[in-house]
């Protein structure tokens, strides 16, 4: 899908942002609910399974934008120019924003969540959707498949690519070498670290989620790490590969308000629509990302259904990202990786 936002990479962003908020309040009229994402086939998606059908229902003008992100969301608050009603925001984006108070509680006698799992009903989010990383194979070249275990085994030839960052790959190479998945934090760098190291020579690199899905489907590797998305994509486009779930690494998007939002209350009327069973489950047929209301699978084809990162039988086999150990630690297990990337 995307990279994460974290706090500490961002902070130099955040003047430059303001700048360019303070000259742009023109564009929208205030009566519209403006939500902002990350453009795309995603936020294509996002329009065609909530932001038209909410329009439509309501009355009310949606205005997508792009951009989401900590800084432009701490440059609006800290200037008092808040334009934006409501975020999709990443794990560490949403932790990050928490911590410097740049959004609304959520109004929970307005959002109806009761089909979302209450780890994903937080006080200023709500979860709606899940994403994964996951391990695939050329199937001419492994046509029986292929373990995490042995992605990282030497004595197993192939050309491997995996991403180019250090979360994701770190929780893959840890439950490869048998680490459970709730025994994975704090996570065991310098392990993380040496069993990538078992395979650093077959690497053709560490890989933007674009370049994993370019590469697979031009044939130039045998074996990726790479978002569940991208992966279908590549297949569909004619790639023969598969992937599996063993060991997956599953990260959540949230909705929420920005504090200050001029909007506010149709803004908790929209997140209400926006994660309620049907809107979820339409969302992920424009898009193969996994529904957090447990009752949207339910709506969806089983043969869709059991490709995601939310159905119950692939979420047991993997780990979720634990964007708060991230967000306070990536600044120090970054330099380690970048370091290591390197030698």
């Amino acid at each position: 899908m995307k990279s994460l936002s974290f706090k500490n990479s961002v902070v130099a962003a955040v003047l430059a942002t303001s700048t360019l908020i303070a000259g742009s309040t023109s564009a929208v009229h205030a009566q519209d609910l403006v939500v902002a994402s990350y453009g795309g086939s995603f936020q294509d998606a996002q329009t065609a399974a909530i932001f038209e059908p909410y329009a439509a229902a309501s009355g009310i003008k949606v205005t997508g934008t792009t951009g989401t992100g900590y800084a432009k969301v701490k440059a609006m608050v800290e200037s008092g120019n808040v334009i934006w009603d409501v975020i999709s925001a990443d794990g560490a984006a949403y932790e990050a924003e928490v911590m410097d108070g740049l959004l609304e509680p959520i109004d929970y006698s307005v959002v109806q969540a009761d089909g979302i799992p209450q780890d994903l009903r937080k006080e200023y989010g709500v979860g709606y959707i899940k994403f994964s990383q996951n391990l695939a194979w050329n199937k001419d070249k492994f046509p029986d498949g292929l373990t995490p275990a042995q992605f990282f085994d030497p004595e197993v030839k192939a050309r491997r690519v995996m991403l180019g960052l250090p979360y994701y790959n770190l929780e893959f190479a840890l439950m490869a070498d048998g680490v459970a998945a709730e025994d994975l934090y704090p996570l065991d760098v310098d392990r993380g670290l040496s069993v990538i190291d078992r395979i650093k020579d077959q690497l053709v690199g560490f890989k933007s989620s674009s370049d994993i899905q370019a590469f697979i489907q031009q044939g130039e590797v045998d074996v990726a790490l790479g978002p569940n998305g991208r992966l279908i994509n590549a297949i569909e486009a004619g790639a023969n590969w598969a992937y599996g779930w063993n060991g997956s690494v599953v990260a959540v998007e949230y909705w929420s308000v920005v504090k200050g939002a001029p909007n506010a209350s149709e803004a908790m009327k929209f997140i209400n629509f926006a994660v309620q069973p049907e809107q979820q489950a339409e969302l992920t047929r424009q898009i193969p990302y996994g529904p957090t209301n447990i009752e949207a699978l339910d709506l969806l084809e089983p043969s869709l259904a059991e490709t995601l990162p939310s159905y119950p039988a692939n979420a047991a086999l993997g780990a979720v990202l634990d964007s708060k150990w991230w967000n306070e630690n990536l600044e120090t297990v970054k330099q380690r990786w970048d370091e290591y990337v390197l030698q």
